[in-house]
């Protein structure tokens, strides 16, 4: 499909998340992996894939029950300092895009899938810590 009929695509599934109502089950918390709609973006920004424009995200920090900073996770790995690879509990090689770090609703957020260790948020924080000073 090329980039404009994305665009539209995503167009159309952004009006239906924006009308979601939320689960009263959901309570995402740091170091959770989560299915979140991410969507279409611009140039180099993380997409979302599928039909609804999702891809798993790290819960980094709980803001409040409405917003949340997350990390996207790629299984592309890659030996930058942007990326911190680890593997999750399906025994898949993931890395956290630590450099594609954003502000999310949680009408954005699908499905809780698994958390990661303390070990790897822990060094994950740390990681980001050195980046924001």
């Amino acid at each position: 499909m090329d980039e404009e009929k994305l665009f539209d695509e995503w167009n159309k599934n952004k009006k239906l998340v924006q009308l979601r109502e939320i689960s009263k089950r959901f309570y995402p918390t740091g170091s959770e992996v989560w299915m979140c709609i991410l969507g279409k973006n611009i140039g180099f920004e993380q997409n979302g894939g599928g039909d609804n424009f999702s891809r798993p995200c790290l819960v980094i920090k709980k803001f409040n029950n409405q917003m949340f900073l997350i990390a996207p996770l790629s299984t592309k790995q890659k030996k930058l300092d942007f990326y911190y690879n680890f593997t999750d509990p399906n025994s898949l090689q993931v890395s956290v895009i630590l450099a594609q770090i954003r502000l999310l609703s949680i009408k954005r957020f699908k499905r809780r899938m698994y958390n990661i260790s303390v070990e790897d948020f822990e060094l994950i924080k740390k990681r980001c810590q050195k980046f924001f000073s």
